[in-house]
């Protein structure tokens, strides 16, 4: 195929050169408001990652810190548990040690027979599996208790019992005041104060 040429004046080459750079500068122009935008936006985006970077370090950080308070937590808790296990043991040993001492001086004292039964039975649940039965067997003790119509122990109403009992048989109430050789331990039995007359 043959070309064809075409003579082009001076002034229509300028008007196409023209042509040609008006549109070149208006795709240059559009790229670069692209550029710009893409630029803006990926500023934006840096911007946007360099802070989830922050708040992924401050998150990690803050869970770091709460790991180790928990730990630190968890720690001083069992701390403080076994101490006061520790103490409720000594606690045990020094109530046993007294307890064994109220048995051995009142071993007939009423109240001491009923503290001795209650302290059995949650020695036994504390050693299996009895618990409920420890609940259901300290109900029927209170119950009994209260069935049995048992009053508090009152003293001044003991003695004022005995002085009625014993007015007609000369009490003074000097003496009592100041027993001289009267013994405290045959007076308290005698009021009923202690064990001892069984």
């Amino acid at each position: 195929m043959a070309l064809k040429k075409v003579k082009y004046t001076q002034q229509e080459t300028q008007y196409m050169i023209n042509q040609i750079k008006v549109e070149y500068e208006d795709k240059l122009a559009k790229q670069k408001q692209i550029n710009k935008e893409l630029s803006e936006e990926l500023k934006q985006t840096k911007a946007l990652l360099l802070s989830l970077q922050e708040k992924e370090s401050l998150i990690l950080s803050t869970l770091q810190r709460a790991e180790k308070t928990a730990m630190d937590l968890e720690k001083s808790a069992n701390e403080q548990y076994e101490l006061e296990i520790e103490r409720l043991k000594r606690f045990v040993v020094r109530w046993n040690n007294y307890f064994k001492v109220l048995k051995d001086d009142y071993p007939s004292n009423p109240t001491l027979k009923k503290a001795i039964n209650l302290k059995e039975m949650v020695e036994a649940a504390a050693n299996s599996d009895g618990a409920k039965k420890l609940l259901s067997d300290i109900e029927m003790v209170l119950d009994k208790k209260v069935d049995e119509g048992e009053e508090d122990f009152d003293p001044k109403k003991k003695i004022n019992e005995y002085i009625a009992a014993t007015e007609s048989n000369g009490f003074n109430l000097d003496e009592v005041l100041n027993p001289g050789e009267l013994q405290l331990e045959d007076l308290c039995k005698e009021l009923g104060l202690m064990g001892g007359n069984e």
